[in-house]
C-alpha cells in the first residue's frame, strides 16, 4: 500500500491483526494501529498492511 493512502483513524489490516491508525511515520515507513480487539498498539512497516477494502482476519466480524 502506498503511504500517502494512510489517513488516521482508517481501519487497516496487517499479518499481525486488525487496528486503527494511530500515527503515521513517514521518514520510517512504520504505520502505528490500536488493536480493535484489545487496543493494544501494533507497530508496523509500510509493506506490511494488507491493501484491501475489507478486513478478513477471522476475529474481524462484519455487518
Amino acid at each position: 500500500m502506498d503511504l500517502d493512502k494512510i489517513r488516521l483513524g482508517m481501519v487497516c489490516g496487517t499479518h499481525k491483526g486488525s487496528g486503527t491508525v494511530t500515527w503515521v511515520d513517514g521518514a520510517t515507513q512504520t504505520v502505528y494501529l490500536n488493536d480493535l480487539m484489545d487496543n493494544h498498539a501494533i507497530e508496523v512497516g509500510i509493506e506490511e498492511i494488507i491493501d484491501d477494502p475489507q478486513i478478513h482476519n477471522h476475529e474481524d466480524s462484519y455487518y
